[in-house]
């Protein structure tokens, strides 16, 4: 690292950001989503082998019967050799109905081990549905009182800083209402003075007509 430094190698790289928290709850619930979905669908698909497994094994028995009536026919009709070949395709049906129930019965088995991995499957993704809604909701709120607290430890200036713009402008307020208050007194004190000098009107209109009278 000191000679990468001294040789002019470079800085040293960023590290990489810390993983969101966010994306990989998400990434894991997908993940055991796309798990539930295969589950299903592979169930789904054994089911439906069985269920064939299951109609072939009717129809061997369906046919079985018909071989059998068909050989006690070829029999009374004297044709033993004909009643035979029925009687070996009759056996070799039945040979594979044994294996084909035995299969079929192995497929049961795996469905019911499936089922109840899909429902333990089912039941880990709705818990970690729960989860993933908790965590987040947690997280959320610790980003939020994190950002709250940051706002109240930073110093804004008397511009930006709420409180002291309410107190400014209350302050303001209050002067304006003072100041309003003061001039009213003013006007009131004014028409008072105006009022006052009214009185006299009446002794200046009695020395006018002295004068006009002395003029006769």
């Amino acid at each position: 690292m000191v000679l990468r430094r001294i040789f002019g190698g470079g800085r040293e790289p960023e590290p990489p950001p810390p993983p969101d928290p966010r994306r990989q709850l998400e990434d894991a619930v997908a993940r055991r989503v796309e798990e539930h979905a295969a589950a299903r669908l592979g169930m789904a698909e054994v089911a439906t082998g069985r269920r064939r497994l299951e109609l072939l094994i009717a129809r061997y028995r369906t046919e079985i019967a018909e071989l059998d009536e068909a050989a006690r026919e070829q029999l009374r009709a004297g044709r033993e050799d004909e009643a035979r070949r029925l009687l070996v395709r009759q056996a070799g049906l039945a040979e594979q109905i044994e294996g084909l129930t035995a299969h079929r019965d192995q497929i049961a088995d795996q469905l019911v081990q499936m089922r109840e991995m899909t429902a333990r499957l089912r039941d880990d993704l709705d818990r970690m549905e729960a989860e993933k809604a908790t965590v987040l909701a947690t997280l959320s709120a610790a980003e939020a009182q994190e950002r709250a607290a940051a706002a109240l430890a930073s110093s804004p200036g008397a511009d930006s800083d709420p409180a002291a713009l309410l107190a400014r402008t209350r302050d303001q307020a209050e002067a304006l209402s003072y100041r309003a208050g003061a001039d009213a007194e003013v006007a009131a004190a004014s028409a008072r003075g105006r009022g006052a000098a009214r009185p006299g009107a009446p002794d200046s209109v009695e020395q006018r007509l002295g004068e006009m009278r002395g003029e006769r």
